[in-house]
């Protein structure tokens, strides 16, 4: 379960960053890049839960909260309001908890492998999928501080 740990401590370091910014700056999207601050936030809740769980036939992406709105190649398309910035700040946290409950409750002793689009990892256990959301989480981080800097300036 270490790559949950990398996971945590890489979340409270994206809360921490996106604390110092205003919700206009969170939604800000800087030259250069197709998307913001706000919306990593709601990816980085919806990926996870869709590579934990969705990917690896264990649920339906129907109960995700904001799948289609966070997944993989969308955009902000509106103002992201700070009441759902608060909530995609405490899910941030709060599902890699929920993922974890589940682990010990046995619901990921059998998932269907699959091929990353991000990486291409082939990812066969649950195991695999905690690193490469590690992994993805940290990339999502580096863009954060990133596009951080530009806005500041």
């Amino acid at each position: 379960m270490q790559s949950l740990h990398y996971a945590r401590v890489v979340r409270k370091k994206i809360v921490d960053l996106t604390a110092t910014l205003s919700i206009e700056q969170l939604n800000v999207i800087p030259e250069g890049y197709n998307n913001n601050i706000a919306w990593h936030l709601g990816h980085l809740v919806v990926s996870t839960q869709l590579l934990c769980y969705v990917r690896t036939g264990v649920q339906a992406e129907g109960l995700i909260k904001y799948a289609d709105k966070y997944r993989n190649g969308s955009k902000p398309d509106l103002f992201i309001e700070q009441g759902e910035i608060d909530e995609l700040t405490s899910l941030l946290l709060s599902t890699i908890d929920n993922i974890e409950a589940d682990f010990q409750k046995g619901i990921f002793n059998i998932i269907e492998s699959y091929s990353t689009h991000t990486f291409g990892l082939t990812l066969q256990d649950i195991e695999d999928v905690w690193e490469c959301c590690a992994l993805h989480d940290t990339l999502h981080w580096g863009n954060m501080i990133s596009m951080k800097k530009v806005i500041a300036h």
